[in-house]
């Protein structure tokens, strides 16, 4: 079983990092999100950065972060459908914050 810092490792170091491009790069190339659902993905990410420095603390406040993030990134709605890889990406992600959730009960 993963541990809550190994989660967040993976995806502050691995799946972070590649929704971040395809946003960034679906937003202005295609205008698939608005600058909404973008200021939304940022703070989703500051606050999974925190929870990281976090996890180190208190686990149950990384958690509880790692859980604001994922409410707020399943409040991002695309414009258009997202392409398959960045939904797989972004799917990625989110299944790994669920992970950190279910981790700590």
């Amino acid at each position: 079983m993963e541990d809550v810092k190994n989660v967040l490792w993976k995806v502050l170091n691995n799946e972070g990092p590649l929704v971040d491009d395809d946003i960034k790069m679906y937003h202005i190339k295609e205008g698939i999100l608005t600058e909404d659902d973008l200021k939304k993905w940022r703070e989703a990410i500051r606050l999974i950065r925190e929870a990281y420095h976090d996890a180190y603390k208190n686990e149950n406040v990384a958690v509880e972060k790692a859980r604001k993030s994922l409410e707020i990134i399943n409040s991002i709605s695309p414009k258009k459908p997202m392409p398959p890889e960045m939904k797989i990406r972004f799917e990625d992600l989110k299944r790994n914050l669920e992970l950190i959730v279910k981790i700590n009960k």
